[in-house]
């Protein structure tokens, strides 16, 4: 609403009856807004496109080192129940120097302790040989039989040591030059599933050596209770 000052036709003041009070303009400007909704959509896409082979090269050389990794601590837990083993071999060998000890038990419990120390014998060379079966390089080469050798992403052997070997050093050098990307993810594909099917043998070999341990453990804990047992009742 306007007024005006007498004769002069000067504005005093203006006030506008369509918005609310305390109402606040929109100040985005509409470049800015249609900027942020083609990020926004962007992002999106950027979350449901397929790899490109520089980043899927990378994801699978992480792949491969998380694999790798896996064989360390696969192979450090190996050793761990080596030195368990040891440790229960070396109380049953100690104990079985004593002959005054074993010529008491043995005069106590004859079929119990020759049943123990024959049965720890046993499960002591089982679980040994799982020991060698979980540190053993093993080879776990996967079957290309369903993958036409016609495709163009069909590994060209420039990586695997058994491929690389085949060719003389000529030869190795001519199939860089001429391999693909595409050909390149897909043998590192290949080497990632190779270490993966090393990863599970090894991991159902340590599975069967820790539950072996277990045995020979209750197995050591039966035999000096005997020879505590008789060593008391003489």
């Amino acid at each position: 609403m306007c007024r005006n000052g007498g004769n002069n036709g000067v504005t005093i003041g203006a006030v506008d009856l369509t918005s609310p009070p305390g109402a606040a303009k929109d100040s985005t400007p509409p470049e800015d807004s249609s900027k942020a909704r083609k990020k926004e959509l962007k992002r999106l896409l950027e979350g449901s496109r397929p790899l490109d082979w520089s980043e899927r090269y990378r994801a699978l050389n992480d792949a491969m080192d998380e694999a790798y990794d896996l064989i360390d601590i696969n192979n450090r837990e190996a050793r761990f129940a080596l030195v368990l083993m040891g440790a229960l071999n070396a109380a049953v060998l100690v104990v079985s120097t004593r002959t005054d000890l074993l010529q008491g038990v043995f005069g106590e419990f004859p079929i119990a302790v020759g049943g123990l120390l024959g049965l720890y014998a046993v499960t002591a060379v089982y679980f040994f040989l799982q020991a060698i079966e979980a540190l053993r390089p093993g080879r776990f080469k996967p079957r290309l039989g369903n993958w036409s050798k016609d495709a163009d992403d069909y590994p060209m052997g420039v990586r695997y040591f058994e491929d690389v070997i085949q060719r003389d050093a000529v030869g190795y050098w001519r199939a860089w030059n001429e391999v693909q990307t595409g050909q390149l993810n897909a043998e590192i594909a290949i080497q990632v599933h190779s270490l993966c099917l090393k990863n599970n043998a090894t991991r159902d070999a340590l599975r069967r050596l820790f539950a072996g341990l277990r045995v020979m453990t209750v197995l050591v804990a039966g035999l000096l209770t005997l020879f505590v047992y008789a060593t008391l009742n003489n």
